[in-house]
């Protein structure tokens, strides 16, 4: 049986806190064939959004970005799916990170039909298979990705 991906998304508060644009992203996700393998609606402190934004260290929108993601409620979802790569597949959903170009260049994406800014752009994704790990390490403590797929797949035949 084919190996399940996995990648980390993240509906941002601006996302969460409108009911019927959350259920739509919702709704789309699993149109686009991802399992929900782990989920959890959360809220950051400013040192935990600065924690899991590390990366972006010195950048000029970081403090903009921690403020934004410690000031509500969001839903982070550990994603899979069976046939592409998750990581890929979930960034191309979600589409460029400035809403001005997403919106002229994939108007059918997340961030093109409910983004409202490059910050408050509606979602996130794992750049790549080392930050999927970081990430979901930071979100889902102790919960082991290879014991869910063993898990998934046996029940699933």
């Amino acid at each position: 049986m084919q190996r399940l991906k996995l990648t980390l998304a993240i509906l941002k508060p601006d996302v969460y806190a409108q009911p019927i644009h959350h259920k739509r992203i919702l709704k789309l996700i699993q149109k686009e064939g991802f399992i929900v393998a782990n989920e959890t609606v959360a809220s950051w402190n400013q040192q935990q959004a600065k924690a899991f934004y590390k990366e972006h260290d010195g950048k000029f929108f970081q403090q903009r970005l921690v403020e934004f993601m410690s000031s509500g409620e969001f839903h982070a979802m550990v994603l899979a799916h069976k046939t592409e790569d998750a990581i890929t597949k979930w960034r191309g959903l979600l589409g460029f990170t400035k809403c001005y170009k997403a919106r002229h260049q994939n108007p059918t994406s997340i961030r093109a039909m409910y983004g409202l800014s490059d910050t408050r752009n509606a979602g996130h994704g794992s750049d790549s298979l080392e930050s999927f790990v970081k990430e979901y390490e930071i979100i889902f403590p102790g919960w082991d990705p290879q014991q869910w797929a063993t898990e998934f797949q046996e029940t699933s035949g």
